[in-house]
């Protein structure tokens, strides 16, 4: 038999996934929910929590590998301001859905080298109070973000020059019944659901959804402080953020620190000093 691979789960069906999963009263979940237009009631909080939630973790970190985007483009020639798609082009290549630039990841091809150099970025409440040469034309040292997030070059380039950086796309916003995020459904489906299953026991006055969804996000621990359960969240940190890989969830990880009560018992004699023993 073929395994079917996990596909995100659409805005529909993660409301009906949680109606079904807060025993939420009035019928099925088909039934009680046939549609997320037009609800009202304790539906549209249902899929009120299950729209928040997904944009909640889409914002927790900026890093999200799925948001990363890299952007080639081309600087006009002497346009201070301009980016296009090809060299010479009148295409803007400005994204269209920008969140924020990675400001370390700017870099500029010299004229006739395929060796990038670094491009120095800065945030234009840093240099607005400089004077600016606005007169020469050379190849851009620096390049600057403005406060709508354009950017501004300096110096003014002399031609078009091939750049490249990486930036954080805009999170997906969950609107219509067939809409589905791109966090990654195999950690998705079932955070998003927790998540909103937190906010519902929340709103209900209910410890014991809150308690279900936190252990699920979250993780547990056993009696000795140490985590036998380390959470959808957990997981979706470790395969999805930059964190050298498995570092979040990895078996041999956890140092449990025992304190002993008389120094002595661990190698230190009476003076305080190590005398070698275990």
């Amino acid at each position: 038999m073929a395994l079917t691979q996990v596909v995100p789960l659409t805005y529909l069906q993660l409301c009906q996934k949680l109606f079904l999963e807060v025993g939420a009263a009035g019928g099925t979940p088909t039934q009680a929910i046939p549609t997320t237009v037009g609800v009202t009631g304790e539906i549209q909080r249902l899929c009120g929590y299950i729209h928040d939630a997904e944009l909640d973790i889409q914002n927790l970190w900026v890093d999200w590998k799925w948001l990363r985007k890299t952007l080639t483009f081309y600087t006009g020639a002497q346009n201070q301001t301009g980016i296009f798609t090809t060299s010479g082009g009148a295409v803007s290549a400005f994204p269209t859905d920008l969140a924020e630039w990675d400001w370390k990841s700017f870099f500029i091809y010299p004229a006739n080298s395929t060796q990038p150099q670094p491009l120095a970025t800065y945030e234009w409440q840093q240099v607005r109070n400089q004077v600016f040469d606005v007169v020469d034309f050379a190849q851009p040292w620096r390049v600057i973000v403005m406060p709508d997030n354009t950017l501004r070059f300096d110096l003014i380039p002399d031609q078009s020059y091939q750049c490249f950086c990486e930036y954080r796309a805009v999170p997906y916003d969950l609107k219509n019944d067939s809409d589905v995020s791109n966090i990654p459904a195999r950690f998705g489906n079932r955070l998003i659901v927790e998540w909103a299953r937190m906010k519902y026991g929340m709103f209900e006055n209910a410890p014991e959804q809150v308690a279900h969804a936190k252990m699920n996000i979250y993780g547990a621990m056993n009696d000795d402080g140490i985590p036998n359960n380390q959470g959808l969240l957990a997981a979706l940190e470790n395969d999805q953020l930059p964190n050298r890989k498995n570092s979040r969830r990895q078996q041999g990880n956890n140092i449990v620190i025992s304190t002993g009560g008389d120094w002595g018992d661990y190698g230190y004699g009476e003076n305080g000093y190590w005398d070698g023993g275990y």
